[in-house]
């Protein structure tokens, strides 16, 4: 157990990862393990991990070396990166899959446009470009649109400033979209960031205030505040099924009372006035 501080750790090589700590880092040889306390900095390339404390695990190599494997980071964890920022109170990185996943409580990630919370666990697939949100997932943009499903799954590309940015969100499981007008469920969803278009399948409901319309498929537009029922080409017979609620009358007339003029009253042309 080899104990440094800061002062100690040179300028890291291009690709390494660099961790310095406002206390000390713990080298325990028989887990080949390294543990850093007191507001930890993790930075590789252009992410930054802070955390109150991180054990990084070791390996040993073919040829004799170690190599690290594992790191997990526990304590007021916050990723940056150039274009979104992830929070949480634990985060374990897996090296060889290049997959971060971070669990505790109010957990959510926050790019430029785009905010996504998750109860049990946002994990980022970095090679695949992928965010997964886990548990009562909730994606909210800049513009209001909201999307909430049991598990979320965001798709990011770079745009032409070679900037990551929310591309398509797919939702699994319970998925809820609500609008000024309309409240769409169903059981899969697919949203569209830049269209702003929603689509949904398996058991859909559009709910707008006490009307209701069932169906396979429904289309969501947030751009327009159009929500349509589709037809699904894969039922065979597959129907369309509303149920509307006319308003009703203030003032409902009285059982019994047959309709028609007012005591006293006289039918037009007869010389009075209805």
């Amino acid at each position: 157990m080899l104990p440094f501080t800061p002062t100690e750790v040179t300028a890291a090589p291009p690709g390494a990862v660099d961790i310095t700590s406002d206390e000390t880092m713990e080298w325990h040889n028989d887990q080949l393990a390294a543990v850093a306390r007191g507001h930890v900095v993790v930075v590789r390339g252009e992410d930054t991990l802070h955390c109150d404390t991180l054990v990084v695990y070791y390996r040993k190599a073919q040829d004799g070396s170690t190599e690290m494997y594992r790191m997990a980071a526990d304590g007021q964890v916050v990723m940056t990166s150039p274009s979104q920022q992830a929070y949480g109170d634990h985060a374990v990185y897996d090296v060889d899959q290049d997959v971060t996943v971070m669990t505790g409580d109010h957990l959510h990630l926050v790019t430029r446009s785009d905010t996504v919370y998750a109860r049990d666990t946002l994990e980022y697939w970095k090679q695949q470009q992928l965010l997964v949100a886990r548990g009562n997932a909730v994606a909210i943009n800049d513009k209001g649109d909201r999307i909430r499903a049991d598990v979320l799954v965001g798709i990011m590309e770079q745009n032409a400033a070679k900037q990551l940015e929310m591309t398509r969100m797919d939702a699994k499981g319970n998925v809820l979209i609500v609008t000024p007008k309309d409240i769409a469920r169903g059981s899969d969803g697919t949203y569209n960031v830049k269209t702003r278009i929603a689509i949904l399948t398996g058991d859909v409901k559009l709910t707008q205030g006490q009307n209701q319309v069932n169906g396979h498929r429904a289309e969501v537009n947030n751009a327009t505040g159009v929500s349509r029922m589709l037809p699904d080409e894969t039922v065979k017979g597959g129907r369309v099924h509303s149920v509307l609620v006319p308003k009703r009358s203030d003032q409902p007339a009285t059982p019994g009372t047959p309709a028609g003029p007012a005591s006293g009253t006289k039918t037009p042309g007869g010389g009075a006035q209805p």
